[in-house]
């Protein structure tokens, strides 16, 4: 123990080390630390000059040593339980984003309300942290605490953290099955509840009230309204469908439009005008395939798969419409030699004198009708041509945005490879020419939990972000940066020697309220007013977090920019 915290005694002028562990004596409020003959004075006045319970004096500095190994140990433990929240957290997550069928906004507010009741724990088990920190010395404001800390076992502890741990867990998986966010479960309830409406509806027709019959209509009526608003509920919960079916679903209904209508006597020139549409766009499928990766990638999976369903459609729509276009061929055949029939009939009726004009209306009425329906026909296959351009405009609008969404996509995956889990020394900004700036501050501007939330607010989880110091004259250059995801970079730590190592790389995170935030490139750190570990070192930044401006700021081996105006701190995000 410190001996700047060991008073002297104003009477034997020896030190103030002693104190009584006897109940009666630590639950009184007066004054707990004595010399040795001080305290075995004020026993023995008040027990007729017998020393009570003398076997109960101990040494303060070997009580605070039990307390601050029982202390240690307890941090540690707190320590692997805000972990075990935190991946407990993060799994939760994961589940309810692969409930897809749920819309965007309701999966936010499920994962809000987990977020929100794990970090309340969290924050409740790093408040005892910051709580038994305080225990260095023996103070008498914190006799009682101290006491407490000194007499609870480890085991008692422990098995109440754990507990509260499960029941915030059974709380979480409650409060998700309540939500009904499986389609499965959904629909195996819509189901239930329209077989018991059935059910009730059956009963009811059986034995229907005489003295209520309007009350019996009335709810007969309301449970055939229930029945048959379920399935449009059950439908409403798989409109999720991907952009993909849509396509597929649009080309099946294409091909019902195409089988059912007419044609004209350019058949024959409306199929070489469709084979050389359905050629061009198998054509320019060929040329987008030929600049893409042909790796095996997911998505080139998932390209190979939508080309060959592509051609599949393509060659079925094309055998559809020839096998109509042959039938039409026939049907004009047939019409065509109608026609010669009819005019060979004309030539007939009109040697026979004996036919009456009312048969030769009655014909040339026949011949005006087909010579509309050959018109029909004509509008028909005209609009058709029409509709086959615009779904194949729509077609390739839709491959050129997958494309264009694979680049992006791709040059994220390079971004990964390249930067995120890494600390980077002297990176030219031009490194991160597409990634937009989030944070730009001079070193003399607080960071605190504020700042963070904003972050975290225009952010997502899995948005990568760099963390970088520069100095202001230089602004082309970083002199260090750190990159990892959002979810990596702020979490709160509890130690102020150890920072905790990113699952994404060999980069290592810490935010310990209310020290510092920064990353470093090991495990060790060491806190006081920023990180003053290894000062040569260049691959560290730390910034004082949450209390106040004048704390410590680091940008690699640059460790005494306290309120610096010629350097900054930059977060740049993709």
């Amino acid at each position: 123990m410190n001996n700047e915290f060991v008073k002297t005694c104003s009477i034997t002028q020896n030190k103030e080390e002693f104190i009584c562990m006897n109940e009666q004596c630590c639950n009184s409020n007066r004054k707990q630390l004595h010399c040795y003959e001080c305290i075995t004075k004020i026993h023995r006045q008040n027990n007729n000059n017998f020393v009570n319970h003398l076997d109960d004096f101990k040494k303060i500095s070997l009580i605070m040593q039990e307390v601050d190994k029982k202390k240690k140990d307890r941090i540690t433990f707190l320590n692997q339980i805000v972990t075990q929240l935190n991946d407990f957290k993060k799994e939760k997550f994961q589940i309810i984003e692969g409930y897809q069928n749920n819309s965007k906004e309701f999966l936010e507010q499920v994962k809000s309300y987990v977020e929100k009741e794990i970090d309340q724990l969290v924050q409740k088990l790093y408040e005892q942290i910051m709580e038994m920190n305080k225990f260095t010395e023996y103070q008498q404001q914190h006799h009682v605490q101290i006491l407490k800390l000194y007499q609870q076992t480890i085991n008692q502890y422990m098995e109440d953290i754990i507990q509260k741990k499960s029941q915030l867990q059974v709380k979480i998986n409650n409060y998700i099955k309540k939500m009904d966010l499986d389609l499965h479960q959904q629909i195996a309830k819509y189901l239930q509840k329209q077989q018991i409406l059935e059910q009730q509806m059956q009963q009811l027709i059986k034995q229907p009230s005489i003295t209520n019959s309007f009350l019996f209509k009335s709810t007969v009526v309301l449970i055939l309204l229930i029945i048959g608003l379920n399935p449009i509920i059950m439908f409403q919960d798989f409109n999720g469908r991907s952009e993909l079916h849509q396509k597929m679903d649009e080309f099946q209904i294409l091909i019902k439009e195409l089988q059912g209508q007419k044609e004209d006597t350019i058949c024959q020139e409306l199929n070489q005008n469709i084979q050389q549409q359905m050629n061009k766009i198998k054509d320019q499928i060929d040329v987008i395939n030929q600049k893409m990766n042909n790796t095996e990638t997911p998505y080139n999976q998932f390209k190979n798969y939508f080309s060959n369903k592509l051609k599949q459609y393509n060659e079925t729509l094309y055998n559809t419409i020839s096998d109509r276009l042959n039938n039409q061929k026939e049907n004009f055949q047939q019409i065509k030699q109608q026609f010669i029939a009819q005019n060979q009939l004309n030539d007939k009726i009109l040697s026979d004198t004996n036919r009456t004009s009312s048969v030769l209306y009655y014909q040339q009425v026949r011949i005006m009708k087909i010579e509309e329906d050959l018109i029909h026909v004509n509008k028909n296959i005209t609009s058709n041509y029409d509709t086959i351009q615009w779904y194949k405009t729509q077609i390739m609008n839709n491959l050129m945005k997958i494309y264009n969404r694979q680049i992006q996509i791709e040059y994220k995956e390079e971004i990964k490879k390249k930067l995120v889990g890494k600390i980077h020394v002297d990176l030219n900004v031009k490194e991160l020419e597409n990634f937009v700036i989030i944070y730009d501050e001079l070193l003399s501007k607080k960071f605190n939990r504020k700042v963070v939330r904003y972050i975290q607010s225009i952010t997502q989880n899995d948005t990568i972000i760099c963390v970088a110091g520069m100095k202001v004259d230089n602004p082309e250059i970083l002199l260090v940066v750190g990159c990892d995801y959002q979810q990596e970079i702020f979490q709160f730590t509890y130690h102020w020697q150890h920072a905790r190592k990113s699952s994404s790389g060999d980069i290592y995170w810490y935010m310990a309220f209310p020290v510092a935030f920064g990353f470093s490139p090991t495990e060790d750190i060491f806190l006081t007013l920023c990180d003053d570990l290894d000062p040569n070192d260049q691959r560290r930044l730390s910034y004082w977090f949450e209390n106040g401006e004048d704390g410590g700021r680091r940008i690699g081996n640059q460790t005494q920019l306290i309120n610096s105006i010629e350097y900054k701190m930059v977060m740049y995000a993709l």
